[in-house]
């Protein structure tokens, strides 16, 4: 039996200072490698919030989008899984970020894919209509930094990896997050500038998915 893969925890975050040590935390109990905190050109407390947690940073001067920073991260780290985790969850718990890395890591799975289940009723309804968005997931480092796009997908980077893993036919499991959730954008920004946020992610989402659309259709040579 081959021995684990090394493990890394990787985190985007942008302006999450209220939200981001809680899920720190629990990602340095699992125990499971280094937790890194990629602050995507945050301007509030974020980097110092993730710090004193237990979190390596990794700092990106400007906003990239979030899959901008976690093929920064991709490229950055050395280990041969990388867990994501987004930085506003709720419910999390070590034993979550456990099962999502144990596939990958000891069981030659390419990704895992986390999914809501009896936490807030609406992030888990949403998780139900729209799985592919979900960002808890592991993934092999050196598959994850050959998405297509990656660094350009912004929001729609869980599109972005989901396709790719169709089209390369990855072998995926889902992975049951019995119990957590995620704080709402307006619950975070305030109503209206979490609205404008909202809109702006669906609007990177749907940008990507009509990409991932174009790339379907065009003709393998």
């Amino acid at each position: 039996m081959n021995p684990p893969l090394d493990c890394v925890v990787v985190i985007p975050a942008f302006e999450e200072q209220n939200t981001v040590a809680s899920v720190v935390r629990v990602a340095v109990a699992a125990e499971i490698g280094p937790v890194v905190v990629v602050d995507d050109g945050s301007r509030d407390g974020t980097a110092d919030a993730a710090r004193a947690a237990g979190a390596e940073v990794l700092r990106l001067e400007a906003n990239v989008g979030k899959g901008g920073a976690l093929a920064a991260a991709a490229f950055d780290r050395h280990e041969a899984v990388v867990v994501l985790l987004d930085a506003d969850l709720t419910g999390l718990t070590a034993d979550h970020v456990r099962a999502l890395a144990a596939p990958v890591r000891d069981e030659g799975v390419d990704m895992t894919r986390g999914v809501f289940d009896g936490g807030r009723w609406m992030t888990t309804v949403a998780q139900h209509v729209a799985p592919l968005l979900n960002g808890q997931r592991a993934i092999r480092r050196e598959l994850l930094r050959a998405v297509p796009g990656l660094a350009e997908s912004r929001y729609g980077v869980e599109v972005a990896i989901t396709e790719h893993a169709r089209r390369q036919r990855w072998r995926t499991r889902d992975v049951s997050l019995r119990g957590v959730s995620q704080v709402m954008k307006e619950e975070k920004r305030g109503w209206w500038r979490g609205q404008k946020v909202r809109w702006t992610m669906y609007f990177e989402i749907l940008r990507q998915a009509l990409r991932q659309a174009v790339r379907r259709n065009v003709p393998r040579r």
